[in-house]
């Protein structure tokens, strides 16, 4: 296989990251070389990249050797495997041999059985995916929640993340119905790759594929139904209207002020917006003026934390914001497109 030094580093350093860190198969740490792919596989994810010069050949890269070909010179890389699972990385007057391991053992994910298969803009997917994202936790021991949701009916596709602290709803116009429970990590990957383009989506029971004209990225889906997400999104009477970047700001210097796990506490009465935050330490106290009043004031304490990933999510100059009660969720809403999202409070004295 001869490449140029950049191309193969761009495609590899994508996705060495599905590498995984302890493998019960051991072909699997290295990257595979097959058809004109490289293809990492972690079980329950796989990712084909497209790579010119590759076409016809098969034996892995192991992970060791990516640290070399990414200090390598720029040029072009002659990659050859030899029958004892040897390869042979060449550049100029660079030359380096590895042991490698057997490609025939190394397992390449495809469809099991035809499913359902719809196609949407990779900007689009995305940009839905990265408002959401913040919502779905990394661990956790509930596995449907450590999923995001894709749910499409009624005329519209929803993209739902929630921790049991926070839920993030965002939503596009599409035609058709079905559910996809996908792994943090795969949608963690997807956004990391840049794709570009058409994105086509097939999957059935226990899969999904989503594919670009450079990608090919596979994953097992989460088995359950999800949590009925819309019936959380409930009409609140006290609404206030606010300065998105100027809230975010005034909790980012909140935050800063006091301990890790130390709530800020919300007082809102007529147009203002009173923060305070205090610890053994510090005291904290911000007002914000808002762009309306408020119907009744209202003291509510939220973890400054949550508050902030959610505010980073939305991208709108000025946001809606729906209050109940001092035990009741307050919600988010974007003047500028579909996207909301729910942030639970906590207790203060």
């Amino acid at each position: 296989m001869k490449i140029q030094k950049a191309e193969l580093t761009q495609k590899l350093n994508k996705i060495k990251g599905v590498i995984p860190r302890k493998a019960t198969i051991p072909a699997l740490q290295g990257i595979l070389v097959m058809e004109g792919y490289l293809i990492a596989n972690n079980t329950e994810m796989t990712i084909k990249a497209k790579i010119e010069g590759a076409e016809g050949e098969f034996f892995i890269i192991p992970e060791r050797a990516i640290d070399l070909i990414n200090n390598l010179p720029e040029g072009e890389i002659d990659i050859s495997a030899s029958a004892k699972n040897t390869i042979t990385i060449k550049l100029d007057k660079i030359k380096n041999k590895y042991q490698t391991l057997d490609p025939e053992q190394f397992p390449v994910a495809v469809m099991q059985e035809t499913g359902t298969e719809m196609e949407i803009r990779a900007d689009i997917l995305l940009e839905s995916m990265k408002r959401v994202s913040y919502a779905v936790p990394a661990q956790g021991s509930n596995v449907i929640m450590s999923s995001m949701c894709l749910h499409a009916g009624g005329g519209r596709l929803d993209f739902v993340g929630l921790d049991g602290h926070v839920l993030a709803w965002d939503q596009i116009a599409y035609d058709g119905e079905f559910e996809l429970l996908i792994p943090k990590n795969t949608a963690d990957r997807l956004k990391s790759l840049g794709l570009s383009g058409k994105v086509k989506i097939k999957h059935s029971k226990a899969g999904a594929v989503f594919i670009t004209d450079e990608f090919e990225i596979y994953t097992r889906l989460i088995e359950g139904e999800y949590f009925k997400y819309q019936a959380m999104f409930k009409e609140l009477p006290l609404h206030v209207f606010a300065s998105r970047m100027e809230l975010l700001e005034a909790m980012i210097r909140a935050k800063m002020c006091a301990e890790e796990r130390c709530p800020v506490r919300f007082e809102l009465h007529g147009n203002k917006l009173d923060l305070k935050i205090k610890d053994k330490m510090t005291e904290y106290h911000e007002t914000l003026e808002l762009q309306e009043e408020i119907a009744e004031p209202l003291t509510i304490g939220f973890d400054a934390r949550l508050v902030i990933e959610t505010l980073k999510a939305f991208d709108s100059s000025n946001i809606d914001i729906y209050f109940e009660s001092p035990k009741m969720p307050m919600i988010i809403e974007n003047r500028d497109n579909d996207f909301k999202a729910i942030v639970l409070p906590v207790a203060i004295v």
